[in-house]
């Protein structure tokens, strides 16, 4: 009859097979990773020449293929297959679109000047103002001219006028 191993408690002799769980396992994953690392790092400078030598031929190819500059303007190549006319027509509409944004920016900074003034009410109720500031008449804000001639007097004058209303006929 064959014992059940899991559930003995006895050590069973012939179990060479069986691998500690804790020690082993933890120096094969170590060993793992550092094999991974060192094949990534030597073909990581393996191939440090021939990346090099490729950048240096992208580099010389690309300035071969650019236009000569005779002038400090920018030269543009158009690449694949797009046209001057659909280039032209696309910064045109990018000037459009800036010119719209513009515009409204303009616009809603007009509105908001519009709304805050009719929010705040600058000039609606000037007794308060004057409340405020402590003037409570236009000559005492005018009294003299440290400026002006001596003995001038003052060129304001305040006109008052009543209306008298009149009766309506029926």
């Amino acid at each position: 009859m064959n014992a059940d191993n899991n559930n003995s408690n006895t050590h069973n002799v012939n179990s060479k097979e069986d691998v500690p769980v804790a020690g082993s396992s933890i120096l094969m994953w170590i060993q793992g990773v550092v094999g991974s690392i060192g094949r990534t790092t030597v073909r990581f400078v393996r191939n440090i020449p021939s990346r090099i030598h490729n950048k240096y031929l992208r580099y010389r190819n690309e300035k071969k293929r650019m236009p000569r500059r005779k002038t400090k303007s920018k030269v543009y190549v158009l690449v694949g297959y797009t046209t001057k006319e659909h280039i032209d027509r696309r910064f045109a509409a990018v000037k459009v679109q800036q010119m719209i944004r513009k515009v409204l920016l303009g616009l809603i900074l007009l509105v908001l000047i519009i709304i805050l003034n009719n929010w705040l009410n600058p000039l609606g109720n000037t007794d308060e103002l004057k409340q405020i500031v402590g003037i409570d008449k236009i000559d005492d804000l005018a009294q003299e001219d440290p400026f002006g001639e001596p003995g001038a007097t003052n060129q304001i004058q305040i006109i008052t006028t009543t209306v008298t209303p009149t009766p309506a006929v029926t």
